[in-house]
This record gives C-alpha cells, structure tokens and sequence, in this order.
C-alpha cells in the first residue's frame, strides 16, 4: 500500500477540489493501480487528507511512481500543500506464538482468565 498525505493550504483549496477528482480519474484508470481512497482526518491534526493506493506487486507501484501522469499530479499537489510526505507500506505478520527472544505468547496473557 503506497500512502500520500499532507494538509490543503487554504489559498489553494478551490483549486484541490477540481486537482482532486480529475487525478481520481486518471489514477484508478492506471492498469497497475488496484485500489484507491480517499481520506479525510476527523480531528483537527495533520495530515488533514491521506490518498491510499494499493497494488498487486512492487514492479506495479514502481511503473506508477515513475509515470508522468503520478509525478506530473504529485508535483501540482505539492504547490498546493504543506507536509506533503508518500509511505509505501507491505503487510507484516503478527505472530500469536512465543518469540525467539524470549517474549510472551498470547496464551499466557489468558492464564488469568476463567472458564466459569
């Protein structure tokens, strides 16, 4: 999952709205993009808005972070934004069972727990 985030500067917000769904549109059209959202922060922290884009392998956000229409787009919403910052993120196992360096399984945090 690639992440983009950032805070909309004010002066620039009409032009975001219309910056907004027209890069939608030519990013989910894109055949190596397959997924994409928007989010919004429901506090006043930042980043305020956060674009998800998902894919299927490392080479398909490669291709799509190298294109024109992702740096032409990327670079527009830089003029508009403050702390624009991109993370790209893989999924990770969470292991239930006890740790090689000597941490707790989960089934010791039951041991309290009764079945009554």
């Amino acid at each position: 999952m690639y992440e983009v985030t950032y805070d909309v500067v004010d002066p620039h917000r009409e032009e975001y709205e219309t910056w907004l769904p027209e890069t939608t549109e030519q990013w989910i059209l894109t055949p190596t993009v397959a997924g994409f959202s928007s989010e919004q922060s429901v506090t006043d922290e930042s980043p305020e808005m956060r674009l998800r884009l998902e894919f299927e392998t490392l080479a398909d956000w490669l291709v799509f972070v190298e294109s024109d229409p992702f740096t032409h787009r990327l670079e527009q919403l830089q003029d508009m934004t403050d702390t624009l910052a991109t993370h790209l993120w893989k999924p990770t196992a969470i292991s239930l069972n006890p740790t090689a360096d000597g941490g707790v399984s989960m089934a010791a945090h039951t041991s309290g727990v009764h079945d009554d």
